[in-house]
């Protein structure tokens, strides 16, 4: 899903450039007839004074992966001769920092030699709804808390007018959605990517473009017209992965607009015939309520130097360096 074609499109064309970095993909070919078999995305970024090779994330991603089919992953992966080609093509960097790899998967730290991982400090967590809305309903959510969801948008319509939740469609109402993100999370959160406007521009930019193709949608709560809520994420195959969230927490907070978006979602995306939700990264406490599955992560780097030696030490060792870290390189998670 973070590999999807033209998310990876707009990181390298509207982040690359504009954070000192330079793409650096790596692809397998068959020998004989040169078709592809596998693409690892990867970027050149200086930090510290080192140079970084990295997946394209900057941030923006909760998953990095390489972009194969898993039968043939397995099979390179026992090739010698293609992991040592990989190993040598690393020599541009003096350290892979290869981050957020979940565990029910391909682990890609395989494909690379003398590796170093340690577990990622957040976990993933989704949902699995199944066939049945109100079986899943019942096993994950509380009837208190589904009654008084229920009550909440009934008393938020009663006093102010019009509820409603659906999928912003023209390219006005998806800025004005992730404008009002923007405004909401103002200050809620350290280091929100949405407060530079490098970031905010690719948000933008990819969620219009996406919603073209539905690789990603805006999801609003509109209260007589305006947003009170937003939810933007990705999509693929039969599942919703959440991105960026926010609400009007200030005027309509005591009405759980947050979380009554991400119910009001999921149900939405039911009846569209979609039955996972990834809330991403992170146990923050609305993902209690939904009773989510947690899925662990890791992170690996692969040194190429002393100078990146040093650098893997301190992010897989020390937490309070790493912190430090954080200042010159504030992508690094």
């Amino acid at each position: 899903m973070f590999q999807a074609p033209l998310w990876l499109d707009m990181i390298h064309r509207r982040l690359v450039p504009n954070l000192s970095a330079r793409p650096y993909t790596l692809t397998v070919r068959n020998r004989h007839d040169r078709v592809l078999l596998a693409v690892i995305p990867l970027v050149v970024q200086k930090s510290a004074g080192l140079a970084i090779v990295q997946p394209a994330d900057f941030g923006v991603c909760d998953y990095n992966s390489v972009v194969a089919d898993p039968l043939v992953l397995e099979t390179l992966c026992r090739d010698a001769s293609v992991l040592q080609r990989i190993d040598d093509l690393l020599d541009v960097g003096s350290v892979l920092m290869f981050r957020k790899v979940r565990d029910d998967g391909f682990d890609a730290s395989r494909l690379f030699k003398k590796t170093t991982a340690t577990p990622c400090e957040n976990a993933a967590y989704h949902s699995e709804i199944g066939d049945d809305f109100e079986a899943w309903q019942r096993r994950t959510v509380s009837r208190k808390f589904s009654k008084e969801l229920g009550r909440l948008g009934r008393q938020i319509e009663r006093e102010f007018g019009r509820y409603e939740h659906r999928q912003a469609e023209t390219e006005a109402e998806i800025r004005e959605a992730l404008s009002f993100l923007r405004d909401t999370r103002k200050g809620r959160f350290d280091g929100d990517l949405l407060d530079s406007d490098v970031y905010f521009s690719f948000y933008c930019d990819y969620a219009v473009a996406a919603a073209k193709s539905g690789e990603a949608v805006t999801y609003v709560s509109y209260l007589n017209g305006k947003p009170v809520a937003v939810l933007f994420g990705l999509t693929g195959e039969d599942e919703f992965h959440a991105v960026l969230i926010g609400s009007d927490i200030d005027n309509y907070g005591r009405f759980s607009v947050g979380i009554q978006i991400i119910y009001r979602v999921i149900k939405l995306r039911f009846d569209q015939g979609f039955q996972r939700f990834d809330m991403g990264l992170g146990n923050t406490g609305y993902k209690s309520q939904f009773r989510v599955d947690e899925t662990m992560l890791h992170n690996f780097t692969s040194s190429r130097s002393l100078a990146g030696s040093a650098l893997s030490f301190i992010y897989h060792r020390t937490k309070p360096l790493k912190n430090a870290l954080k200042k010159y390189a504030p992508q690094l998670r």
